[in-house]
């Protein structure tokens, strides 16, 4: 039975499509109010156009946000991965499959818009009131309530749910500005700034290379706290990219332009300098080519810039490597400089970093503690979690207690 209770959600994306059919599903009158023509448009750019919708192991303690670490992980045990799981194959009727490599949980159809559509049909048929092709301006106090400013006009209701996204590709409709109403409102914003996105290259040393692709293993330093990513990387006519890159892209946005170290193959300084020359788990045998070895754990091309680079000629043999130019490719291999210059920024970064700082929020209903009545959730908030379907999870887990609080009865 409906309610007089009123509750506007602003953004049609992740968060907001489920926040809307949550606070409607509480017994609200939800109105739904977003500006592209159909709403959820990273959910269709996700994974390739597949959308990883969750990841299938949690790793809360991957996330990065100013903010102490339990606030984040109570906020993400709010909707377990199992009961996120149950409601996209039960509720929705999307059959989702384990990609065994990734550990990435994709719809079986590998569709991204069955995904959004069935978020948009529950919506729906929960009752909500969906207003595409609108443009919210601001959002301020009408008494107890609040007044909506609109490109159709103005819309008052008893509670708002802020679902606006960040700055990240700008190109499906992100343009910040949940993030400065909810400034103008009082709330503590932590500068934005682009994260999980492609490094460009600190000049054209690697152009070569575009192409080249192998698994590594990254680390670097944000202030005292180390971060290390491993996975793919992919070598572009700009720069890097690659899962293991993406994960650590953030560093280069915030603080002093820390260095960011490579470890091109899975093989210890122990083991390259074991023997006498490379790896003795190369089984190098006295006539072998420098070259040849390397290129055994690592792409040919690799092999010989990473020889170029150490002043290594690229017909050395084993029996006559120096003990200088050893030590120069053990660091090469084991601990490499990557030259970067910075990175692709909003237009590639798949999430923005910053936000709303989570202290701002009342961690079981993403209640404000500034402005009673308003909620916020999803890419808004600081914090962000590694690619993989992980911020996915935090969409759906902070839209659901959103919605389910502005929805409930005061």
């Amino acid at each position: 039975m409906r309610s007089d209770r009123s509750v506007a959600v602003v953004g049609a994306g992740a968060a907001g499509l489920v926040a809307a059919a949550f606070a409607a599903a509480a017994g609200a009158n939800v109105t739904l109010i977003e500006r592209t023509k159909d709403g959820g448009r990273k959910i269709l750019i996700s994974g390739g156009g597949r959308c990883n919708v969750l990841p299938s192991v949690a790793a809360p303690g991957r996330f990065v946000t100013d903010a102490p670490a339990h606030l984040l992980r109570a906020m993400l045990r709010s909707w377990p991965l199992h009961e996120q799981r149950a409601f996209f194959e039960n509720e929705l009727g999307i059959a989702l499959a384990l990609e065994e490599d990734s550990g990435k949980l994709f719809p079986r159809s590998n569709r991204a818009r069955d995904v959004r559509d069935a978020l948009v049909a529950f919506a729906g048929a929960k009752g909500v009131d969906l207003r595409f092709e609108t443009t919210v301006t601001n959002v301020t106090r009408a008494g107890p309530g609040f007044a909506i400013e609109t490109s159709a006009g103005a819309i008052a209701c008893d509670r708002v749910v802020l679902a606006t996204g960040g700055l990240s590709v700008p190109a499906t409709g992100s343009d910040g500005i949940g993030l400065r109403i909810a400034q103008s409102l009082g709330h503590e914003v932590i500068d934005p700034y682009p994260a999980l996105a492609p490094l460009l290259a600190g000049g054209d040393r690697h152009a070569s290379l575009s192409g080249v692709s192998l698994n590594v293993r990254l680390r670097s330093k944000e202030g005292s706290h180390a971060i290390e990513t491993h996975g793919g990387f992919l070598f572009t006519h700009r720069g890097y990219s690659g899962p293991s890159v993406l994960d650590i892209s953030h560093v280069t946005a915030r603080g002093d332009a820390p260095s960011i170290r490579v470890q091109w193959a899975p093989l210890t300084a122990e083991e390259l300098i074991a023997g006498s020359g490379l790896p003795t788990v190369a089984l190098a045998k006295v006539g072998d080519s420098v070259a040849a070895i390397l290129s055994r754990h690592v792409p040919g091309r690799l092999a010989e810039q990473l020889m170029i680079e150490c002043g290594v000629p690229l017909d050395r043999r084993i029996s006559s490597l120096k003990r200088t130019e050893r030590m120069a490719l053990v660091d090469a291999v084991t601990s490499y400089p990557l030259p970067w210059s910075g990175n692709e920024g909003y237009k590639k970064a798949e999430v923005t970093g910053g936000g709303i700082a989570l202290a701002d929020v009342d961690l079981k209903t993403l209640e404000s503690r500034t402005v009673e009545g308003l909620y916020l959730c999803g890419e808004m908030l600081d914090a962000f979690g590694p690619i993989g379907g992980h911020n996915f999870s935090w969409a759906w887990s902070t839209g659901r207690a959103a919605g389910l609080a502005a929805g409930a009865r005061a």
